[in-house]
């Protein structure tokens, strides 16, 4: 009696085991039987192009009612399919497209903002303290190279010309009395004739050095032309040196100060910036005047990381301003060597120029304004001929790309294609054609049913 229990307790053990085994089976072969079924009806799509569920189910579709498939493999092992009817083909949504034979454009997109050239772009400020005497140019006025654009007068200024008409009157001296003790260098000392020497050397390092400073100024001063004159010229001559003639037509000459210095336009631009009006008292730290030359202005365009392989000096750049119809053409002319830490992307220069404007021509850069954001297309390459299709008609088939080509009445086999450049909804196609033709139609919309069938047919054969 005692060991029969036991036997009983091992055999239940022994059940339950049993059916939980055979359970977990049961449910692991139910799951793959889902995925094989769900694999089986969207037909393991994957492509170049995406495609809406609908077509998924175009020859399930196709062969309800019938009880038969609506398309089977073509005998021979080759990758096409013939359907059975031409309702059957028809319902799969199948579509033929020529095969375009025309110039194709790669092009990277990028956004951008228009500046003016760094390069021509001048902030100027005052040379020594002092204040606003007079303005000659304002904001948006044309100016030309050496322009005035305003004068400051500055007690700096008038100390600087008296010093270097000090020092030319000091050089003459001592010039003169070495001229004396050469003349009865028989009756001097010897010393003394070489201290007069040195004395005069002295001086005109003085004097040269006093030049200098005034030429610091901006002033076009020089001792030749100055030691011909006399003292009262020079002094006439050095209170008025720099300013403009109209200045000076307009104004009492026998009243201006000595202490005036005008500030020039270093080149031909437009003034962009003023900060200063008459009677205001300047720091030569604080910029007062801003001139640009916008006959070259500059777009920035922001490159995503991802393209900055493809991007090279000297490719074509087309630029749109947000707001405007205009496109402006130019070439790469700068590319950065480091990626922005903020954006993630690298910065490539373009500059677009006033060439042009003639019928044909690319619009002026006179129509771009500085900090204008707009779009701007870089083309990375070209084809002058190339064989075009749609994008959706090259398909993946799970080892290499190809087009769906018709080769008989409702049959269509697959070609061996490689894409090479993508325009649009356009892909160039080429490779080794049989015959050494190109096919003239290739399957556009559709594409992917086939693509499907094939994968499918090689599924069951076991070649997947």
């Amino acid at each position: 009696m005692p060991p029969r229990p036991q036997r009983a307790r091992i055999t239940r053990v022994e059940i339950v085991a049993a059916l939980t085994s055979w359970a977990v089976s049961i449910v692991t072969t139910a799951a793959l039987a889902a995925v094989g079924w769900f694999g089986h009806a969207t037909h393991w799509t994957f492509g170049l192009g995406s495609h809406g569920p609908a077509h998924h189910d175009a020859p399930r579709q196709a062969s309800e009612g019938t009880g038969e498939p609506a398309a089977e493999p073509v005998a021979g092992g080759t990758d096409a399919v013939r359907f059975r009817s031409r309702d059957a083909l028809e319902r799969t949504g199948i579509e033929l497209v020529p095969v375009e034979e025309r110039p194709v454009v790669s092009e990277l997109f990028a956004s951008g903002v228009v500046q003016y050239d760094q390069r021509q772009v001048a902030q100027l400020s005052a040379r020594v303290p002092g204040s606003v005497w007079r303005v000659e140019k304002h904001l948006g006025d044309t100016v030309r190279k050496g322009d005035v654009l305003l004068v400051i007068e500055s007690r700096e200024v008038g100390r600087l010309k008296a010093d270097f008409l000090n020092a030319l009157v000091a050089y003459e001296a001592r010039r003169e009395q070495l001229a004396i003790l050469e003349e009865v260098q028989t009756a001097v000392m010897g010393r003394q004739l070489r201290e007069a020497k040195a004395a005069v050397r002295e001086a005109r390092n003085h004097l040269t050095i006093a030049e200098q400073a005034v030429v610091n100024l901006g002033l076009d001063v020089s001792i030749a032309d100055y030691e011909p004159l006399s003292d009262d010229a020079r002094a006439a001559r050095i209170r008025t040196v720099g300013l403009p003639e109209s200045l000076l037509r307009t104004a009492d000459a026998a009243g201006i100060s000595s202490n005036l210095l005008p500030l020039y336009a270093p080149f031909d631009g437009i003034v962009i910036g003023r900060e200063a009006v008459v009677g205001e008292v300047i720091d030569p730290a604080k910029p007062i005047f801003e001139v640009a030359d916008v006959s070259t202005m500059w777009v920035v365009l922001n490159v995503s990381k991802e393209d900055a392989g493809r991007v090279a000096l000297g490719q074509r750049v087309l630029f749109r301003p947000d707001g405007s119809t205009d496109e402006y053409e130019s070439r790469v002319a700068w590319i950065s060597t480091e990626v922005n830490e903020q954006t993630r992307t690298l910065e490539v220069r373009a500059e677009i120029t006033t060439a042009g404007g003639g019928p044909g021509d690319p619009p002026r850069a006179a129509g771009l304004r500085a900090n204008t954001f707009g779009n701007g297309r870089i083309e990375v390459a070209r084809r002058g001929t190339a064989l075009v299709v749609p994008r959706d008609s090259v398909q993946w088939d799970g080892s290499r790309w190809v087009v769906f080509v018709p080769v008989g009445a409702g049959t269509f086999a697959a070609l061996p294609v490689s894409p090479g450049v993508t325009q649009g909804d356009a892909v160039e196609i080429t490779g080794d054609f049989a015959g050494g033709s190109p096919p003239t139609h290739v399957v556009g919309a559709g594409s992917h049913v086939l693509k499907s069938q094939v994968l499918l047919e090689r599924m069951e054969a076991g070649k997947l």
